[in-house]
């Protein structure tokens, strides 16, 4: 049996060198005063605060993940087409990103002649599977002039595109980056206009990225920054998943040859090896990675333990205006899934019997992220979520995540009679078995299954994760990988307790996990690949017909519709668009309250009034009319008003004589 490594059903991300500025940028876009770093909905985190910048990586970040691409762009017929508005601009959000974390102004934009240029570059780049800025252009295919002008003034990359690009120039792999070029162009103070350009793979080409890195600010006046430095990973807290082996140091106009860097891991010192010193990129940089890792290949990734460690740096002999200085400061690495002694959900306030019908007051508390400039309210029905499933109804109850062209249900491998989900890689990627129903999980609550993990790799990991965050991170609740070899024949029962989720919002879903650049077996037969039956989730709601409402203030009116059981929860907005983690839930029981009665507009006639008025929630044995001279008072009873009913239980109707000093009603209960 044949056993694939993943990547080699595509190309595995190369960026070659990068690019030496231009002479002369002055014909360039761009030029202009820096805006403030933290000022209006320019994108800002402060790093020192462990819970800004998780929301920070949770919401933005993730937010210009999976964005689909849907170009037009032929590579076999040199046509370079254009891409979808929302990927370029997760690929804009991606920079912003980037640079908001370094400290540096994020309020790149993009220049829409230089994208032209920049997609006739990477189609360029994908069409010849090679990646070139400057030389000879003989004998590329779909070469044009405004392809050899974007491949000159932009960071390239082949495998990767869009937002994924992004990140891996400031990842910045390859025996040849050991400068860390792409990524001190991506984090260059100065830059305030880009441009980006990116086709997919298609056939044998590679997908492919050129991101235009110069305007006519190269050189000019260094804007203010969060540090006198910049560097990468960036001092305070940094999310786990952007911590690479090369780590750097810049600073303006200074002399970095003979620096040196030590290191520390929670107070331990670490081996560190420093790349050869070279100007030129961006701002004079210092580069190093800890000794062991190899900084050249992209299957390298940072080692993380799961939970905090802080890392000192300090860099020495540095030669700058004012003499020789040394600069020492820290960085903690962390896992943005997980929240920190800092967290402060939202809390509700209200009453915990809303009346049906009528506007019920609520109030949050106020949430700590300073870039707050708004809330979202979510009301959702709790309803019976307890459920059985034997694979007898296909993926009914559930949503696989690629979409897969093989079936998803067959015939369990262990012999037995009866159906089972299974899971493989016939793609080189995780997939996902996500559970429909959105759980409202209680102290009692708990999952079981059926598991088989056939035939799988090391690198195939079977894993029953949950999120808190409508999917934004998961956490592990199971996992299993393989052996390397034929693996169980077998299915085990396993339980699993959700009471530690008791009162949270959560989603289910078991994931056949992939690690990066892990090998795979590719293959369908039932025997390969993780198998699962007899799903039962016990003694926990569901939350149905959910809405979210927006709201600039911490207020809100819940106004149920029906009785029973419901569930309150309210998030911030950070940046007027990017909602951060929902806060604690508040669980309501909705009832009949009090008569409310909601008075429509009278019709008159030349000897009478009739005052229509609906009994809107509650109930009422009777009712009385009231009338006044003005909306002041003083108020009395009419006595002689007949009462009709026009729709009984619901719609009805006051007939009293039109008196010419009445002029106004209202419908009182006793």
């Amino acid at each position: 049996m044949v056993v694939y490594a993943a990547g080699s059903l595509r190309a595995q991300p190369f960026l070659g060198d990068a690019p030496l500025p231009p002479a002369d940028v002055s014909g360039l876009p761009g030029a202009g005063v820096h805006p403030n770093i933290t000022g209006g909905n320019v994108l800002n985190v402060n790093t020192s605060s462990r819970e800004q910048t998780r929301e920070f990586y949770d919401a933005i970040y993730q937010a210009s993940e999976g964005v689909p691409m849907n170009s037009t762009a032929v590579t076999a017929d040199c046509y370079p087409g254009t891409n979808c508005a929302g990927f370029c601009s997760a690929t804009l959000l991606r920079v912003n990103w980037f640079r908001a974390m370094a400290g540096v102004p994020a309020a790149v934009t993009f220049n829409v002649s230089e994208g032209t240029n920049d997609q006739a570059a990477a189609l360029m780049m994908s069409e010849n599977n090679e990646l070139q800025h400057v030389g000879s252009w003989t004998g590329w295919g779909c070469y044009s002039p405004a392809g050899t002008n974007g491949s000159g003034n932009s960071n390239l990359a082949l495998g990767e595109a869009g937002p994924d690009a992004i990140t891996g120039y400031v990842w910045d792999f390859g025996a040849n980056n050991f400068e860390a070029g792409h990524r001190r162009w991506v984090i260059y103070p100065q830059t305030q206009v880009m441009a980006t350009g990116d086709v997919p793979m298609e056939n044998t080409n590679y997908s492919a990225n050129a991101l235009w890195i110069f305007d006519a600010n190269y050189g000019g006046p260094r804007p203010v920054t969060s540090q006198p430095f910049v560097a990468w990973p960036p001092a305070g807290y940094t999310p786990c998943q952007v911590v690479f082996p090369q780590w750097s140091f810049a600073l303006s106009n200074a002399d970095l040859s003979a620096a040196t860097v030590s290191m520390a891991s929670n107070g331990v010192a670490m081996a560190v090896t420093q790349q050869t010193y070279l100007t030129g990129y961006g701002e004079n940089t210092l580069v190093w990675y800890p000794t062991g890792l190899d900084p050249t290949s992209y299957l390298t990734v940072f080692p993380f333990s799961g939970t905090d460690t802080i890392y000192s740096i300090t860099v020495s002999n540095v030669v700058t205006t004012v003499g020789t200085n040394s600069f020492c400061y820290k960085v903690t690495v962390f896992d943005p899934g997980t929240t920190g002694a800092d967290y402060s959900p939202l809390l509700i306030c209200g009453t915990n019997q809303p009346a049906i019908k009528a506007a019920n007051p609520y109030l949050c508390t106020p949430a700590t992220n300073p870039n707050t400039t708004g809330y979202q309210w979510l009301t959702a029905q709790a309803t019976n979520g307890s459920l059985v499933d034997n694979a007898l109804n296909g993926t009914t109850n559930f949503t696989a995540s690629p979409a897969q062209a093989y079936p998803l249900v067959t015939n369990a491998p262990d012999g037995n009679a009866g159906n089972c989900f299974h899971l493989t890689h016939i793609i080189p990627a995780p997939l996902l078995l996500q559970l429909n129903e959105q759980l409202f999980p209680s102290n009692s609550t708990t999952v079981s299954f059926k598991s088989l993990l056939g035939c799988a790799t090391t690198s195939e990991i079977a894993c029953v994760q949950i999120s808190t965050n409508a999917g934004t991170s998961w956490v592990n609740l199971y996992s299993q990988a393989g052996t390397n070899g034929p693996g169980e024949t077998t299915f085990t029962q396993h339980t699993l307790s959700l009471s530690n989720y008791a009162g949270n919002s959560v989603l289910l879903c078991f994931n056949y996990n992939l690690l990066t650049g892990g090998n795979y077996y590719p293959y369908t037969y039932n025997y390969i690949g993780w198998c699962l039956q007899n799903i039962v989730v016990t003694n926990t709601q569901q939350l149905i017909n959910p809405a979210t409402n927006a709201t600039g203030s911490t207020n809100f009116t819940f106004t149920p519709t029906q009785t029973g059981s419901y569930i309150l929860q309210a998030r911030g907005v950070i940046f007027n668009q990017y909602p951060i983690d929902w806060g604690t839930v508040k669980q309501v029981t909705a009832i009949v309250g009090p008569a409310v009665i909601v008075l429509n507009a009278p019709s008159n006639t030349p000897s009478q009034v009739k005052i229509n008025f609906t009994l809107e929630s509650g109930s009422a044995p009777t009712f009385h009319l009231l009338q006044a001279s003005q909306l002041t008072g003083p108020w009395t009873t009419n006595g002689t008003a007949v009462l009709t009913t026009n729709i009984a239980g619901s719609s009805y109707q006051f007939t009293t004589t039109n008196g010419p000093a009445m002029r106004f009603y209202r419908v009182q209960t006793p």
